[in-house]
């Protein structure tokens, strides 16, 4: 058959959430840029608002959706902007399913820090404020950086078995088991 379309997806936003994870005023904050890496082309991308109609096309061939704190913030964020129910594509959330695991919240830097080795390069309300300032290209660089974090730990995952994270309690780092291996 045809190749896994895998997509992974990463999304910022014009305005900051007064309350982290108010689902009903998700839908309102308005999306600046959206960064996408694709299975099928191995390629990333950035869309701004305007070409995200392109975007939509792309994920209604998409076989699974991957992303950090997906299901809760980028794809409530993304609905109004498509005109088909994202909820119909299989899902993987990392951070929920780690979170689970783990039975506390985790964030991609400290994910990304001990299993990669790479670091985060600014966080959510710095890309509000280049959205603000117009600094386009270091809005899509920020946003593209948390979808390759992002990848590259969902790779490492299902390659390893587990994903590595500093524990903030003695500083040790600490291992997690993951299944994304298993079909």
């Amino acid at each position: 058959g045809r190749m896994r379309n895998e997509i992974v997806l990463d999304l910022e936003t014009k305005r900051a959430p007064s309350e982290w994870g108010r689902r009903d005023e998700l839908g309102s904050l308005g999306i600046s840029v959206v960064g996408m890496w694709s299975s099928r082309d191995d390629t990333f991308r950035a869309f701004r608002e305007d070409a995200i109609p392109e975007l939509a096309t792309i994920l209604e061939q998409a076989d699974h959706l991957i992303g950090f704190a997906i299901k809760k913030f980028d794809l409530p964020v993304l609905q109004p902007y498509v005109s088909f129910d994202l909820g119909e594509i299989p899902v993987l959330d990392m951070f929920e399913d780690v979170s689970n695991r783990l039975g506390h919240r985790i964030s991609l830097a400290s994910l990304a820090k001990a299993t990669l080795g790479a670091a985060k390069t600014g966080h959510g309300l710095d890309a509000v404020t280049w959205y603000r300032e117009g600094e386009w290209q270091r809005l899509e660089e920020y946003c593209l950086q948390d979808v390759r974090l992002t990848r590259d730990l969902y790779h490492f995952g299902k390659q390893q078995g587990h994903l590595l994270f500093e524990s903030n309690v003695d500083q040790k780092t600490v291992s997690v088991p993951v299944s994304w291996g298993m079909p």
